[in-house]
C-alpha cells in the first residue's frame, strides 16, 4: 500500500489514536521496524489469508441464497450488489497501531473483527434491516455485535449498518467477519468521500466536512422516501 493510500485509510478512521500516531503511520521508520515488517509478512501469507477469503465467500453465498428466497416472496430484489475484501496488512498494523494494542497475528485476528469484509449493497433502507436480521438469527452463525450507524451516523456523515459474526468453516476454524449493509446512496456518498479524503492526502476543509455531512442527511431522507413510495404502491 502507498504511503498516500495509507495516509487516506488512516484520516477516515474516526477518533482512533493521537495524532502524533497517525502522523508515525505516515513515516517510512516506522515501516522499516525489524518487527512490523516480521508482522506485514505474517498478515500477507497464502495460508493466513485464504481462511478470511472463504469467510468471505460463505457469507456471499449465503446472502445470493437469502435473497432469491425473499426476492420470490416480496417479487423484487432486495439485494443490487455484494463485495468482499480482505483487509491489507497495512490496514491491519495501522489499525492495531491506533487503537493502542499489541502488534502480534494473535492480536490482529483477536483484536480485529473486519479483516474479513463483506459489503451489501441494498435497492432499500428496509432490506438491509431484513437481511442484517436474518444474518444476525442465523443458526450457522455466532453473533458477535451490530452497530447502527444509519440510525446514529458517525461524525462524518458515514451511513451504514455493520453486522460481526463468527463465520464457521470447514476446518473447524471460526472466523470474525465484518457485513456492511447500506443503500445504493450510502454507497455513493462513501464512495465519493474516500475520493474526495484521496484527492486532498487526507485533509479536510471545515466546509468539506459540513457539505458531505449535509449531504448525508439528505441520502437518508431520500432512502426514507424512496421506501416509502414503494410500500405505498405494493398496497395499491
Amino acid at each position: 500500500m502507498s504511503r498516500k493510500k495509507l495516509l487516506q485509510y488512516i484520516m477516515g478512521m474516526e477518533n482512533m489514536g493521537t495524532i502524533e500516531k497517525q502522523k508515525e503511520l505516515s513515516t517510512i521508520p516506522f515501516w522499516n521496524q525489524p518487527q512490523i515488517i516480521a508482522l506485514q509478512k505474517e498478515l500477507e501469507t497464502e495460508a493466513f489469508r485464504k481462511d478470511y477469503e472463504q469467510a468471505c465467500l460463505a457469507v456471499i453465498t449465503k446472502l445470493e441464497k437469502m435473497n432469491s428466497e425473499i426476492s420470490t416472496s416480496l417479487d423484487r430484489n432486495i439485494i443490487d450488489s455484494m463485495e468482499w475484501r480482505i483487509k491489507t496488512p497495512e490496514s491491519c498494523i495501522a489499525k492495531l497501531y491506533l487503537k493502542g494494542k499489541e502488534l502480534s497475528l494473535n492480536s490482529a485476528v483477536n483484536r480485529l473483527n473486519d479483516i474479513a469484509g463483506v459489503r451489501v449493497v441494498c435497492n432499500f433502507l428496509d432490506d438491509m434491516y431484513i437481511l442484517c436480521r436474518k444474518m444476525a438469527t442465523d443458526c450457522n452463525y455466532e453473533f458477535i455485535k451490530q452497530k447502527d450507524y444509519v440510525k446514529n451516523p458517525k461524525s462524518s456523515g458515514y451511513q451504514s449498518l455493520h453486522l460481526i459474526l463468527y463465520v464457521p468453516l470447514s476446518n473447524g476454524k471460526k472466523i470474525k467477519t465484518e457485513i456492511q449493509f447500506r443503500t445504493k446512496a450510502m454507497d455513493l456518498w462513501s464512495d465519493m468521500e474516500h475520493h474526495f479524503i484521496y484527492k486532498k492526502e487526507g485533509i479536510h476543509e471545515k466546509d468539506t466536512e459540513q457539505a458531505l455531512r449535509k449531504c448525508a442527511k439528505s441520502i437518508y431522507k431520500l432512502d426514507k422516501e424512496m421506501m416509502n413510495i414503494r410500500r405505498k404502491m405494493e398496497q395499491e
